[in-house]
């Protein structure tokens, strides 16, 4: 049992900026930012190959270097994908699906399709407090820093700009506020705490592969939508929503594994899920917002 607790625990923290990542880009700009999938990836490779090019350097400016390097990879992919929408006037899905497309082939070209991190030291290990777990102290101290800087950014000038542009994207061109800087940098942001994920979870599987995120789009999503239906808030947004709804997202995965459920089905189960509690919730609105197009 105690085991499934820190297991629970180990992937919430992991998918924790991800989650809060979509949760900026998902709930609060409200756009379909699928390539957060290619940001996960881009994040992995980068801290990934940065790992293993400083492997002569202490593993304390290591570990800080690979958080680096997955964070830019990450914004890098934001940054492509939002400027193609702000400055090519294109929807953002389409502009995310031919980023995706675009980092698929750049992935390729510096990369190979599978890198193994199995005989590098973890830096995800150097804290050594627990030998059972030995990831999870570092882990925690990671989430909890995502967490402190997700509450203070969405308190920020930025973080109600962007809840603002998700209500009214027209609302800052009416005022002279430059509307694509609002825009660009909280894709950025998105993506980047999107590419942190990514890293954490290569490390703490020991590889990366090119389709790394796969259905991670998928998972925010139904997650999220845990979140909103568990936490009750008047308030425009919340850090406790992503929060909630990745704890509630992994402990149900470990749940069903626990009672025999065969996990390849899990992605049909997550999209079953996410019908049912969007068709109940659209439904149940007399006038439901037809431009909420994700539902979360």
């Amino acid at each position: 049992m105690l085991n499934t607790v820190f297991t629970i625990l180990e992937q919430t923290l992991m998918h924790l900026p991800l989650m809060l990542g979509a949760y900026i880009s998902f709930s609060l700009i409200k756009v379909p930012d699928l390539s957060i999938e290619s940001a996960y990836v881009v994040g992995a490779l980068c801290g990934s190959h940065l790992l293993l090019g400083t492997q002569s350097v202490p593993m304390g400016i290591q570990f800080i270097i690979v958080i680096f390097a997955s964070l830019m990879g990450g914004m890098l992919v934001g940054l492509t994908s939002s400027i193609i929408t702000q400055k090519g006037k294109l929807p953002h899905l389409l502009s995310s699906i031919i980023t995706f497309g675009l980092f698929h082939g750049i992935n390729q070209l510096f990369s190979a399709a599978y890198v193994s991190l199995g005989n590098m030291p973890n830096p995800l290990s150097m804290l050594g407090l627990n030998t059972q777990n030995p990831e999870l102290p570092l882990l925690i101290i990671i989430g909890i820093m995502v967490i402190i800087f997700g509450y203070y950014f969405l308190k920020t000038q930025l973080g109600y700009a962007l809840a603002a542009y998700g209500n009214n994207p027209n609302f800052f061109s009416n005022y002279g506020i430059s509307t694509s800087y609002i825009f660009i940098m909280g894709i950025m942001i998105a993506n980047a705490l999107a590419g942190l994920s990514g890293y954490l979870f290569a490390q703490s599987n020991s590889f990366v592969e090119l389709n790394l995120g796969l259905g991670k789009a998928l998972l925010c999503i139904t997650a999220l939508i845990l979140g909103k239906t568990l936490v009750k808030t008047k308030k425009p947004f919340s850090i406790v929503i992503p929060i909630v709804g990745t704890l509630a997202y992994f402990t149900s995965q470990q749940l069903l594994l626990k009672v025999g459920f065969n996990l390849k089905y899990f992605t049909a189960m997550q999209a079953l899920l996410v019908l049912l509690i969007l068709v109940y919730k659209y439904r149940s609105q007399k006038s439901p917002d037809l431009s909420d197009h994700l539902g979360v």
